[in-house]
């Protein structure tokens, strides 16, 4: 049963993020990650998402061509190019953000309030045990949106390890 509601909830989020986002696949989650992290390098962004360089940098050059990435010089490392969103990218970003917390939101309202809380503790609880490297916690936290994170389980869980 709790395969098949992550896959359940999962489908519904990535459904609706990438019906916000300039095309399907990845770029809802490429556009959430720069929102999060301005200044994110291609390589970062490869990793997090899973992606083949030639993938990474082809999905960014359609971001680019689409009007909601940049590319910078990056001010950390000289032979790496920074990420940045655009207005239009922001924009994006929002609807993103948005339509996922309207569908966690749907799922959870099934809930009572100190069900939500209960699971929101075993949830928790889940992802530091999942959570173990940096990669890792960038592929889990793709379409999370840190304005409502306040306690991180998964940045607790790369705490810990370290």
């Amino acid at each position: 049963m709790v395969g098949a509601l992550a896959l359940a909830l999962s489908d519904a989020v990535l459904q609706g993020a990438q019906d916000e986002a300039p095309e399907p696949g990845p770029a809802a989650a490429a556009i959430t990650l720069l929102g999060h992290e301005p200044g994110m390098t291609i390589e970062r962004l490869r990793r997090a998402l899973r992606l083949s360089h030639p993938g990474a940098v082809r999905l960014i050059d359609r971001l680019v061509a689409e009007g909601v990435v940049e590319r910078r010089p990056s001010e950390r490392d000289r032979r790496a190019v920074a990420l940045y969103l655009t207005g239009g990218g922001e924009r994006n970003c929002a609807a993103i953000l948005a339509v996922r917390q309207q569908r966690i939101a749907h799922a959870l309202a099934a809930l009572e309030p100190a069900e939500r809380e209960t699971l929101g503790r075993l949830t928790g609880k889940l992802l530091k045990s999942l959570v173990h490297d940096l990669d890792q916690a960038y592929s889990v936290c793709r379409l999370c949106d840190p304005g409502v994170c306040t306690d991180c389980p998964v940045a607790a869980a790369l705490d810990e390890s370290v």
